[in-house]
């Protein structure tokens, strides 16, 4: 009994999820707390918030109309940064909040996620992964990716430029980047519940058989 408890592939997800878990939530806390009441000075607890440029941002004009940018490009070839880290090591309460309020957004919608499959997990070692509820709590699961891509696509891109438009002395325009990682996930997980709702159908047509 020891041995087929050792090599349940389940409870190896399970103790691996549980550790993401714990390790996010520390992470979680700490930046919090850094980006609320953290200074330069404590290792860890650094205060300093950052927003995502593209390469034609204000941080890259030298002075008037001359940018910066590598040397020694041959005849006709172009450059571009896709992203620059504009940061205010010493941000005052908005910026402060603004930054919080990022980090909550980030990390919000992972460790809900990480959370409900922890929980599924465990319920999946004790009913069965052929249990009434596992096609519902896959589809839950699916729907938490989806609802945090799309916050995180409108919510992260207005926090991003009110964080530039603080950092820097022109108006910026919004822009956002949708997270296709989780969308797909979300989808996939979405399909995976139709599938395992089937797979309970035809449980229970054979146990109604027997």
């Amino acid at each position: 009994m020891d041995g087929k408890r050792g090599n349940d592939p389940l409870r190896v997800l399970e103790v691996l999820v549980g550790l993401v878990v714990t390790v996010m939530a520390v992470l979680a806390v700490a930046t919090l707390a850094g980006t609320a009441w953290g200074s330069g000075a404590v290792p860890g607890l650094d205060a300093e918030v950052c927003a995502s440029g593209s390469g034609d941002a204000p941080a890259f004009r030298k002075g008037d109309g001359d940018t910066a940018g590598p040397v020694g490009l041959g005849e006709g070839i172009t450059w571009r940064v896709e992203e620059v880290q504009i940061c205010d090591p010493e941000p005052d309460g908005a910026t402060r909040a603004l930054g919080g309020a990022g980090l909550v957004v980030w990390v919000g919608g992972p460790m809900v996620f990480f959370v409900m499959l922890w929980r599924f997990l465990r319920r999946a070692r004790r009913d069965g992964v052929f249990a009434d509820r596992v096609p519902g709590e896959l589809r839950t699961l699916g729907r938490i990716l989806i609802a945090w891509a799309a916050l995180d696509f409108v919510a992260s891109g207005w926090i991003n430029a009110g964080l530039l438009n603080r950092m820097t002395d022109s108006t910026l325009i919004l822009t956002a980047t949708v997270p296709w990682l989780p969308v797909l996930l979300g989808i996939a997980l979405l399909a995976l519940a139709r599938v395992m709702g089937q797979a309970v159908g035809m449980r229970r047509d054979v146990e109604a058989t027997i």
